[in-house]
């Protein structure tokens, strides 16, 4: 009798065919497509019947280098799952997420909309084959659950409709978004990415305090950045005394607001950026002293701060970041008036009524129908 052949594999083939990573995903969801790979297409009968190709969703698109040590890739999967190796100094859930936090920031620098993770943000899962990206431990997270359900064939279709013609991105675009976005971070060794992508997502999501509480601390990052290039390093290089060097390094002297008018005092800032920033920090004190919560007009003044100390930073050059629409990814205003659909819906899904809901609309209807008369 021959042995199966599952039988026959070894530990270490074992070992090479189901390799363990720490998993998280792209948010807002996007398949991602390559020309390796078939292009994505699921019926609105395949959403029906829970039918579409499971399998596919877990395929391994490709490896992006993000700075780990040889031979170690952020391995991209084609539904936007990112895996990353177990290895040390990513066996904590605070390193692991800040880290894919840092990748994630590399490509909003770089021209891709994403948004930030927390710890319930992560699964833990395996590579198979070199192939699949397969999680075994999801995240509590929705995206995370949204995936799970996807990946075993499960959503409802209310959650895999977002399966019918998904927005897209291109493997390609994400290699060169991270380089880019990870050039201009070891270019300002000073900004945590990090606390951009996370402010980023609060203006995204509404969330104005957490915007500014993040992106202020970008600004005081960047500053820092700044003031260290323009007036330390000049200066010590005339007078490098340590008495020199401690009086630029007083944060009690040199606080923030002074060093950004001293920036722009010397033509280093643009008026524009000084006047936003003004607005910024104002409502940052607000929010740290009195816990007064921040408007959307002072989230976007530290955002257009930020953008401007980044530009002064990198000597002129403008992200892609800046290039982005942040309205076609935001959260609506509950509160706007509704915007009327363009065009004539595709497909249609009854709503199942209330009881006293089904006569209630129909008196609103007859109501709207007298009033035109």
């Amino acid at each position: 009798m021959n042995k199966s052949k599952q039988a026959e594999l070894t530990i270490d083939d074992i070992a090479k065919r189901r390799v363990p990573c720490l998993i998280a995903y792209l948010n807002p969801f996007r398949m991602v497509e390559a020309e390796t790979l078939t292009s994505w297409d699921a019926t609105i009968t395949q959403i029906n019947e829970h039918s579409w190709d499971y399998a596919a969703l877990h395929e391994m698109v490709g490896g992006l280098d993000v700075g780990l040590v040889a031979p170690y890739h952020l391995v991209v999967a084609r539904d936007g799952a990112l895996a990353l190796p177990p290895i040390e100094g990513l066996r904590s859930d605070q390193n692991a997420v800040e880290f894919f936090n840092r990748c994630l920031a590399a490509l909003l620098i770089g021209g891709i909309y994403c948004e930030a993770i927390t710890p319930d943000g992560l699964d833990l899962g395996s590579i198979i084959d070199w192939k699949y990206v397969r999680s075994h431990r999801y995240g509590f997270a929705a995206p995370n659950r949204f995936h799970e359900q996807i990946r075993y064939g499960k959503a409802s279709a209310i959650e895999a409709i977002a399966l019918y013609r998904p927005r897209t991105v291109a493997f390609d675009a994400l290699q060169s978004a991270m380089a880019t976005g990870l050039e201009v971070l070891n270019l300002i060794p000073a900004l945590r990415g990090e606390y951009l992508l996370k402010g980023t997502t609060g203006v995204a999501r509404r969330d104005w305090g957490a915007a500014l509480a993040n992106l202020w601390i970008a600004v005081e990052q960047l500053v820092s950045e700044i003031w260290t290039r323009e007036v330390v390093k000049p200066t010590l290089a005339d007078d490098p005394s340590k008495a020199r060097r401690n009086q630029l390094a007083d944060t009690r002297t040199w606080t923030v607001s002074a060093r950004l008018e001293l920036l722009s005092q010397k033509k280093m800032l643009p008026a524009d950026t000084f006047t936003a920033l003004s607005k910024a920090r104002k409502a940052r004190n607000d929010l740290s002293h009195e816990g007064k919560h921040p408007s959307e007009k002072d989230a976007y003044s530290a955002y257009e701060g930020v953008c401007g100390l980044l530009t002064v930073a990198l000597g002129g050059k403008r992200p892609a970041l800046f290039d982005l629409d942040l309205t076609n990814h935001s959260l609506s205003d509950p509160f706007a008036p509704a915007k009327s659909l363009a065009g004539e819906p595709e497909f249609w899904m009854e709503i199942p009524k209330l009881p006293g809901e089904l006569e209630l609309e129909r008196a609103e209807a007859k109501l709207r129908t007298t009033r035109r008369e």
